[in-house]
């Protein structure tokens, strides 16, 4: 009860307490948005603004961050039903066709809007889904499970970020995927900043869920070195893609590729989509770009990664270039880059000594015993896009 005395009546100061005024006007930002608002946003929007008002007066790290917290979930809830993806409708089906024997792959599913829409994913997400009636609770699940673990650690504008952002909201339960695939894609990432092998194994095993997790590897090779990288991915790559190409065939896999390149028959959230350039013969040219360009930059990763964070950030440039860069892109996939981007950002900013600390420190604590067991990876020598 002492700690809890000593938040609610020490002065704030701007070093220590400017992380969490940050946060809140951050996502009082977010909140403020426009048309008719659902009820829970502008109740949400009125609790932060008061937060942070008495956070000028009043040391309310701990209480800030349960907001965020509350109003991440209670933000969530009000927005079920915002969006509609075909993805987990898709996957639904396809986990049907597998448990009755057939091949999930190389086929359109009738369901999706237009029709035609195949399985293209890994098979990781046949189980993941599996035990699920609902693979959007799933989805929503996951969700909170992230913006649980963002509150723990008390990095109040990563927190503030994921808790209210509209396009997380949404992606949480509108039928997509990504968000699973930003879990999958953030352990992997916080593996492989302490060990070589497990950060190879654990984006293998991300790959097997979604495959744009590939972006990653080039710059994880440059950072971990191909012995211990390659090792792990390796194996857990053949572990589990091995299985679907000698059951099923590669054929298939391939067919499932060109269906879901071929089903988007007009662009959207793309460069072609900016440009407003959709016409005969765009498309032709932009898809086979989008590879060409994501290659150049999964090369240039060995000449400017040099640390665990410009690894992140260059996988992040390699996967928005080979993503956003051609004739259809979605901004589901936003939501698998929040988690791993949200995770470090307050450190990225030099705010990390303006944490919220809870009474006695656990999480001080826990992060100090797994470093002194598994220390975080040194940077290599040379020039680092980032000063760290």
């Amino acid at each position: 009860m002492t700690g809890l005395r000593d938040w609610a009546t020490e002065r704030p100061t701007l070093l220590r307490d400017g992380p969490t005024w940050l946060g809140l006007l951050i996502a009082a930002l977010l909140l403020a948005g426009v048309g008719t608002p659902r009820p829970e946003q502008v109740l949400s929007l009125f609790l932060v603004v008061a937060t942070l008002f008495l956070s000028l007066r009043f040391r309310l790290g701990p209480l800030a961050v349960i907001l965020l917290f509350a109003v991440g979930v209670l933000m969530r809830d009000a927005f079920i039903g915002a969006g509609q993806s075909d993805v987990l409708s898709v996957t639904a089906m396809a986990i049907e066709r597998m448990l009755a024997g057939g091949n999930p792959y190389g086929i359109g599913y009738p369901i999706t809007s237009p029709a035609g829409a195949p399985f293209a994913y890994g098979p990781l997400a046949l189980l993941w889904y599996l035990p699920a009636a609902d693979p959007r609770a799933v989805e929503l699940s996951v969700s909170l499970l992230i913006l649980a673990l963002l509150a723990i650690r008390g990095r109040v504008v990563g927190l503030a970020i994921y808790a209210v952002s509209a396009v997380l909201l949404v992606t949480a339960s509108d039928g997509s995927n990504d968000t699973s695939a930003g879990l999958f894609i953030l352990v992997a990432l916080l593996a492989a900043q302490r060990s070589a092998v497990a950060g190879g194994a654990l984006l293998a095993l991300a790959v097997a869920f979604k495959p744009y997790a590939l972006a990653w590897l080039p710059p994880l090779l440059v950072l971990g070195g191909w012995g211990g990288v390659l090792v792990g991915f390796g194996a857990v790559l053949l572990a589990t893609w091995g299985p679907v190409l000698a059951i099923w065939g590669p054929g298939s896999v391939l067919v499932s590729l060109r269906l879901a390149d071929a089903i988007h028959v007009r662009s959207y959230y793309s460069l072609v989509y900016a440009l407003e350039r959709d016409a005969p013969g765009v498309r032709a040219f932009f898809e086979p770009l989008r590879f060409v360009l994501g290659a150049a930059m999964a090369v240039a990763s060995w000449l400017v990664v040099r640390s665990p964070a410009s690894m992140i950030l260059w996988g992040t440039a390699v996967f928005l270039v080979t993503l956003f860069t051609g004739y259809w892109s979605t901004f589901a996939y936003f939501a698998a880059l929040a988690p791993v981007l949200c995770w470090h950002l307050d450190e990225w900013l030099g705010l990390g000594e303006g944490r919220v600390r809870w009474p006695a420190d656990p999480v001080g604590r826990l992060s100090a015993w797994v470093d002194a067991r598994w220390p975080p990876r040194a940077a290599v020598t040379g020039r680092s896009i980032i000063g760290r």
